[in-house]
């Protein structure tokens, strides 16, 4: 769990507690990582004339380093620890904290440590105003991709509905869309008395009509049914109740129908399966996640490569 702000933790701690206490982790499976990313130089840097060719001095910024971790990181870390706390009912997180640019430090500590699951929130300017280039959440989006992403909704659910009522899972016949089921199976199937429906939704991609390799609509959508029906045996194989599950095949450019769908439906949680794709390639082709989490911040959104 990436610590920034406090603020910005509590947001992301009840879903964060919610899931440790439903998957009964152990403690030493969840960690509270912070990373240095150097603002505490600012006002050191601006009384320093760099056209000069003035320099800090190595014991200044060292004496710096130092005081910030003692007056503000620890501090944080240790509020962030005991909210979560409160949330899960024990003991839970081992403090990390690491120096750099923190999109490249969620990075590396996820890949080198092997954890499964990244829990954040939009917290930038950038983020604020619906604007994904440059943030953070960005930044892991487009670097990691194998730990399955919770992006916390900017909304909290509203008291006595569970977060699992009324799911909505992307079905298509990748990968990413199959290991987003799985996610949603392993999950659900523990809180099956809190789900009222889940919805498995394919949009039926317009551009089927000018499909190059000659593939029709007629069976693009025999794909998409297929995709429905494998998704809803995968859940009921994890345990969720068929009666609880519902399927629609829709038309049209896949981000925003889904994000109209997600906001019909009501859903209070969001599952989606992300490819992995480059940075250049979204901004040229667009990207269903992307397309999803600029138009329902309101939602928590479940990724999963």
């Amino acid at each position: 769990m990436p610590v920034d702000d406090l603020e910005t933790f509590k947001r992301v701690a009840p879903c964060a507690g919610l899931l440790i206490r439903i998957m009964d982790l152990d403690p030493d499976r969840v960690s509270l990582l912070h990373a240095v990313a150097g603002s505490f130089l600012s006002d050191l840097m601006n009384r320093i004339d760099l056209a000069a060719g003035e320099t800090p001095a190595p014991e200044d910024m060292k004496q710096l380093y130092e005081q910030h971790l003692k007056d503000v990181v620890w501090p944080l870390l240790s509020q962030c620890e005991r909210v979560l706390n409160d949330e899960t009912g024990g003991d839970h997180g081992s403090l990390i904290v690491k120096d750099g640019d923190p999109v490249k430090v969620i990075n590396s500590v996820c890949l080198e440590d092997k954890y499964s699951t990244l829990i954040m929130s939009r917290r930038t300017i950038a983020e604020t105003l619906g604007k994904l280039t440059g943030s953070v959440v960005t930044g892991v989006l487009h670097r990691h991709t194998e730990a399955t992403i919770y992006l916390i909704g900017d909304e909290p659910i509203p008291e006595g509905l569970s977060p699992f009522a009324r799911c909505l899972i992307a079905v298509d016949d990748s990968s990413a869309s199959r290991n987003s089921v799985i996610e949603a199976g392993t999950i659900l199937s523990r809180v099956n008395d809190q789900i009222e429906q889940v919805n498995l939704v394919h949009v039926l991609d317009q551009s089927c009509y000018y499909d190059e390799d000659g593939v029709s609509c007629m069976q693009s959508g025999l794909t998409g049914q297929k995709a429905l029906e494998a998704a809803g045996d995968i859940l009921v194989e994890f345990g969720v109740d068929r009666e609880k599950i519902k399927t629609v095949i829709h038309f049209g450019k896949p981000g925003e129908v889904l994000s109209v769908e997600i906001n019909d439906c009501d859903a209070t949680l969001i599952f989606i399966g992300r490819r992995d794709r480059s940075r250049m390639a979204q901004v040229y082709l667009g990207s269903v996640c992307t397309d999803i989490i600029q138009n329902c911040r309101a939602r928590t959104l479940v990724l999963n490569s």
